[in-house]
């Protein structure tokens, strides 16, 4: 079996003032490194998330982190065993050691990106939609039209955040009307298309971590920041 590199990127982040900040679902899942002020440094592995989350970061509080590719296994009882790592490089070989990537597993996930129904993906991969379901979920936890349709929302956000109008947003992404992609982009990440394109020129604004490197996002070992 062929394996790949299971990293998809590494990020670092601190706080400049205490705030919560809202983390979109990216379909994948990152191993972190939390240093509150005046507490013990923590890792942690963060869910894969169906819907935002709301993060409280007090002031200071400092993260690095290791972003694995959708669908990447992690061995929990390598990270128990582990002593905690201090830097980035030190994470880095951590997620190396306790995360891993199949190259079918990577194949099943590309597959699923650009599916217009988990059939066709299974067609494509040469199985019956009841192998690829029994797989997915086996793998990943999710079924297959969790990932489908992660994807698809993904992709159509960042077509609004890049100026294309709604209705062809909703074509391209092969939404059946732009009623049925309002339904989609409010159920992932609780805003209307509106919404989002009202916030094309406000990068602070969360409808721009969409954007931040993830499932159906392009691969690259980018450096990213999460505020």
């Amino acid at each position: 079996m062929i394996h790949e590199n299971p990293i998809l990127a590494t990020w670092s982040s601190i706080a400049e003032s205490s705030k919560v900040f809202p983390v979109m679902p990216d379909g994948c899942r990152d191993l972190i490194i939390k240093q509150n002020p005046g507490c013990p440094t923590h890792l942690f592995i963060s869910p894969l998330m169906s819907t935002p989350q709301k993060i409280f970061a007090q002031k200071g509080t400092a993260f690095i982190g290791i972003r694995l590719k959708p669908g990447a296994s992690i061995a929990a009882h390598i990270l128990n065993d582990h002593p905690l790592p201090d830097s980035i490089q030190g994470l880095t070989e951590l997620a190396y050691d306790a995360a891993s990537m199949s190259g079918d597993v990577s194949d099943m996930m590309r597959c699923l990106a650009l599916a217009t129904t988990p059939a066709t993906a299974a067609s494509d991969l040469g199985v019956s939609l009841r192998t690829l379901q029994r797989h997915t979920m086996k793998v990943t936890g999710q079924t297959p039209d969790f990932w489908r349709r992660l994807a698809r929302a993904r992709k159509a956000a960042r077509y609004i955040l890049s100026g294309v109008l709604l209705h062809e947003a909703a074509q391209a992404c092969h939404y059946s009307d732009q009623a049925h992609m309002t339904r989609e982009l409010k159920c992932w990440f609780a805003m209307t298309p509106g919404e989002i394109a009202a916030s094309r020129h406000d990068r602070n604004h969360p409808s721009w971590g969409i954007c931040h490197i993830g499932y159906d996002a392009p691969e690259s070992g980018e450096q990213i920041s999460i505020r």
